[in-house]
């Protein structure tokens, strides 16, 4: 079998290009010493399709990869559908009515909505993961998410997700839909992009229910359809969990061999 593996642009990976190219390469080495042969590419120099794959994995982000990935006539991992129902807009919007999200709203940035008066709060841009250590906020009130949104704005994002402010401790997981958690871990200030984990509460012993875990994630991965995930979730102080951020093929920065592993039995599994 010939496999195309396309690797994520560093606009896509702050703070995580080691990690993300570990993970990549990993699975790369991982098709190979089954007997694979595997092309690699990075998604700013992918425009088209080579002839002759039976198969395609990726980390792309970018439009234009996306673009050409969905034009592709073998299985995807990610699906191009699964990466872009990942946006912070479309994903809330999927996962809204399901309860395991915290309270959210899409809105304009144009001003703290009427409707809308939760605080503490996360104000997120809409359109993407986020790049910038701008792009999640938090915000103690009604005038801190004003100001908030005038940055938005004057970054030309007319869109925005106001997301509730959860009580409880932080645990970051990595999970391959079918084959269960790779790894999951109590974070703190220091393990996220920009160190928003500081706002989250710090557990004298932490303690989740990974069964509880496992099947919450995999129920967020069904509801979007990504089959390669992470994402970071609230555990409160009655156990329950609440899932504030879920991503299309994260670092699997603490996990990366056994994740490899079970990703290229995945793309492998695909016919």
């Amino acid at each position: 079998m010939r496999y195309l593996g396309v690797s994520r642009s560093e606009l896509y990976s702050p703070n995580r290009v080691q990690g993300d190219t570990a993970v990549f390469r990993a699975v790369a080495s991982e098709l190979e010493r089954n007997g694979h042969e595997v092309i690699c590419i990075s998604e700013q120099d992918l425009s088209v399709i080579p002839d002759g794959m039976d198969g395609i994995f990726h980390m792309a982000r970018s439009s234009e990869a996306l673009a050409v990935l969905e034009r592709a006539d073998v299985p995807v991992t990610n699906t191009v559908q699964a990466v872009r129902n990942c946006g912070r807009a479309r994903q809330t919007a999927l996962l809204m009515d399901s309860g395991l999200i915290p309270d959210s709203l899409i809105c304009k940035t144009v001003g703290v909505p009427l409707e809308w008066n939760t605080f503490p709060c996360w104000i997120k841009r809409a359109d993407s993961h986020a790049v910038d250590r701008n792009d999640v906020q938090f915000v103690q009130d009604a005038g801190e998410c004003n100001n908030a949104m005038l940055g938005f704005s004057e970054r030309g994002m007319k869109e925005c997700v106001l997301q509730a402010h959860v009580r409880g401790w932080l645990v970051k997981f990595y999970g391959v839909r079918g084959y269960g958690l790779a790894d999951c871990y109590a974070a703190s200030a220091g393990d996220g992009k920009f160190g928003l984990e500081q706002y989250n509460d710090q557990p004298d012993q932490a303690s989740v229910d990974m069964d509880a875990l496992t099947a919450v994630a995999e129920r967020v991965s069904a509801l979007l359809g990504v089959d390669v995930y992470g994402g970071d979730a609230v555990v409160g102080d009655d156990g329950k969990i609440t899932i504030i951020d879920f991503n299309d093929w994260p670092s699997f920065r603490t996990c990366t061999v056994g994740a490899a592993q079970k990703i290229a039995q995945l793309i492998m599994s695909k016919r």
